[in-house]
């Protein structure tokens, strides 16, 4: 896979943070709701974190482990299925990104 524009890439490292932070925090708002459901028994509520916890992290896998350049057009894919990667985000990307992550999504 093509690598994309360094420019791009700084840019990309500059709001992973905050999509990680963002992707997070749907996470635990779910945890948490799991956890004060007054019709679950506590043995239930620990079953369905649990299953919450271990589903959920292959999202945040697809869409932050081994985070590198070579490969970022898969994770941007990964990051617009979330909504994690806006349409502001992208404006802030180069023409060539865009489409490549657009001709992608289209297959």
């Amino acid at each position: 896979m093509q690598e994309i524009p360094e420019s791009d890439w700084n840019y990309l490292r500059t709001i992973k943070d905050k999509m990680l932070e963002t992707l997070c925090r749907r996470l635990n708002d779910a945890a948490l709701l799991i956890c004060t459901d007054t019709n679950l028994r506590e043995s239930e509520k620990y079953q369905r974190l649990r299953e919450h916890i271990f589903g959920e992290s292959e999202r945040v896998a697809r869409c932050f482990d081994d985070w590198r350049r070579s490969n970022i057009i898969i994770k941007l894919l990964a990051l617009q299925q979330e909504r994690l990667l806006t349409e502001d985000h992208l404006s802030h990307l180069s023409t060539e990104t865009r489409q490549s992550l657009k001709g992608l999504s289209e297959i």
